[in-house]
């Protein structure tokens, strides 16, 4: 699946994520990032609303798990489990979330923990930035099982 199959698939099963105006930009295994417009995510001091920063960072983890275990599984279920948000700066411009898989071992031994048991944990980072500045950096574990 690509950016665009992607998109249009959690536009139907998010319809939250085509109100907010995501944008998938990059869909890879080891690296998702995801666009929000602001436009659609003031809140009332003119800068990204806190819920909808967190909202696009679940999504951008979900979309790093859903890339690594549908090959596996298409069946599979993702939720999350437990999730940690820090905003550092306001947001006052469209925003970008990113989940970037350094460890490969990690991915592997979620795959194998999945295929054993028909189900695994995987816990994810996803940051916010503008340039070198980080806005929110959020933290994330997923559960996928049958």
């Amino acid at each position: 699946m690509d950016e665009i199959g992607f998109q249009k698939l959690i536009y139907d099963q998010i319809p939250i994520t085509e109100k907010m105006g995501l944008e998938v930009i990059e869909f890879k295994p080891l690296s998702v990032k995801i666009l929000a417009r602001l436009k659609p995510n003031l809140n009332h001091k003119c800068t990204a609303f806190g819920g909808s920063i967190n909202s696009l960072m679940t999504v951008c983890g979900w979309a790093a798990v859903f890339i690594n275990i549908k090959e596996i599984d298409p069946n599979s279920h993702i939720v999350i489990q437990r999730s940690n948000i820090e905003y550092f700066l306001p947001i006052d411009k469209d925003f970008t979330a990113e989940c970037t898989i350094e460890e490969q071992a990690g991915i592997e031994k979620f795959l194998f923990t999945y295929k054993k048991y028909s189900r695994a944990r995987l816990k994810l980072n996803v940051f916010c930035r503008d340039n070198d500045k980080i806005l929110s950096k959020f933290e994330g574990q997923y559960v996928v099982f049958r």
